[in-house]
């Protein structure tokens, strides 16, 4: 589960408790305020009613205020858009920055010594490009390892060449987050398209001359 979302969740559950919390305590100003206490112990109470109750009321409304904040931090959080902005002789063109991310996860994933990898692309406010992709990643137990990550990091800029060809190149900073010392499964092969001359089924198909022959 990705950075991002893990902070989210917590925000909302900030948020659930921050609720909870602070109507319990308005519960128990508003019961406090019309409970009599009699007795020596409660003594003090009596004497700072006042106080603890406008105490209370002021500890609740923070913790409301604190829970809408948080709530509206995840909701802008969950409707961000980052958008990578290019001018072409159309006009411009806004890509969404999530599915690069995408296509350079899956670019980075199928190398050999890879096992994952997490590319984020750092948009500073108001920019059109990115000023840097940051990569996270889990290598496999292999000999030179910074040669790998070299290997990371030209993967990650050639593919954002490849999909931008024209634009600078994005400097790449590279995290490794673990050495998985499992021996990595075997990669999955695509299906075999069928050829020219052979139909779905794999039959072979007559042979048809395109052009005019004789008897």
């Amino acid at each position: 589960m990705k950075t991002a979302l893990l902070r989210r969740v917590a925000n909302w559950i900030d948020f659930a408790v921050s609720i909870l919390a602070a109507a319990l305590l308005a519960i128990l100003v508003i019961a406090l305020w019309d409970t009599v206490l009699e007795g020596s112990k409660f003594a003090l109470l009596r004497t700072n009613h006042v106080a603890v109750n406008v105490v209370g009321i002021v500890l609740a409304g923070l913790l409301f205020l604190g829970a809408i904040v948080r709530a509206v931090q995840a909701v802008r959080g969950t409707n961000e858009r980052r958008y990578l902005v290019f001018e072409t002789p159309g006009g411009l063109v806004s890509i969404r920055a999530a599915s690069v991310e995408q296509a350079i996860d899956r670019a980075v994933a199928g190398m050999d010594e890879v096992a994952d990898a997490s590319v984020v692309l750092i948009l500073p406010k108001g920019a059109k490009a990115p000023s840097e992709a940051r990569v996270r990643c889990r290598l496999y137990d292999r000999p030179n390892l910074l040669a790998i990550q070299d290997q990371v990091r030209a993967t990650v800029s050639d593919r954002y060449l490849e999909m931008f060809p024209g634009q600078e190149a994005v400097p790449v900073r590279v995290s490794v987050e673990r050495i998985v010392f499992e021996t990595p499964g075997p990669r999955p092969v695509p299906p075999p398209t069928p050829s020219d001359g052979e139909d779905e089924g794999g039959d072979q198909q007559p042979f048809r001359p395109q052009y005019p022959v004789g008897d």
